[in-house]
């Protein structure tokens, strides 16, 4: 059931949502994503805010365009779709909300802005976190699974002079996703880069982080006795 409306603050504003346990709850790298994409958002562009979850994205960027114009977000989970409606109605949005792996939901459709924060960080460690608690993360050791497949069809399904936007975290194998971009984009643009400390529940299993790292798996800077991380917000487009 979803019944309690939480108050979130994102990008210097807050809004009100429903979110159940059972959804992504928004972070910091939602933050990061919305401040960013910002730029990229006008009037009169199709946006689909791929991996919706409960659709704060979606709803934020609507409220810039300020014209009523539909919006698109879709979702594997059943859950955060039915999230995301209530969300949707509850802020008087023009939607189009489907649920759905990664683009099987708009196979003859096109935007010129996706917007992506589907899961990017290694599975292993996503099991660990509270990030991802009692919510599907289905990246494999390295984190790369979603974000590579997302990076091989985003070009089928952008509008000429379209791009996509999206996360890339260093819990992840960095250097495949960018030489995966390198071989579909023409233009790349690091937009920000975003440091922040790992959480205290992943801080507690730096053993393993350590080999992981070691394998080439992930990446993070070590000072102080803390682990670094990165989160950069990166565009492409043709």
């Amino acid at each position: 059931m979803l019944k309690k409306i939480k108050t979130i603050k994102i990008d210097n504003s807050h809004i009100k949502l429903f979110i159940p346990s059972s959804v992504f709850f928004p972070t910091a790298t939602t933050d990061f994503l919305l401040r960013d994409s910002k730029k990229f958002i006008n009037q009169n562009i199709d946006i689909l805010d791929l991996g919706c979850g409960s659709g704060i994205i979606a709803i934020l960027a609507n409220k810039l365009q300020k014209n009523k114009k539909k919006i698109f977000a879709s979702d594997v989970s059943d859950k955060a779709v039915a999230c995301a409606k209530k969300n949707f109605q509850l802020h008087d949005c023009n939607f189009e909300l489907k649920s759905g792996s990664l683009f099987s939901p708009w196979k003859n459709k096109k935007f010129d802005l996706i917007i992506n924060d589907v899961s990017g960080i290694s599975e292993e460690l996503a099991k660990k976190s509270t990030w991802f608690k009692n919510v599907p993360c289905k990246t494999g050791i390295d984190g790369t699974d979603l974000t590579l497949k997302i990076i091989k069809s985003s070009t089928l399904h952008l509008n000429k002079g379209g791009g996509i936007i999206f996360p890339i975290i260093s819990l992840s194998n960095t250097r495949k996703i960018m030489q995966a971009l390198k071989k579909r984009f023409k233009t790349i643009k690091i937009i920000s880069n975003n440091y922040w400390f790992l959480p205290e529940e992943l801080n507690k299993n730096q053993s393993k982080l350590i080999k992981m790292k070691q394998k080439k798996l992930i990446n993070f800077e070590k000072k102080f006795g803390k682990i670094i991380c990165n989160t950069q917000i990166v565009y492409a487009k043709n």
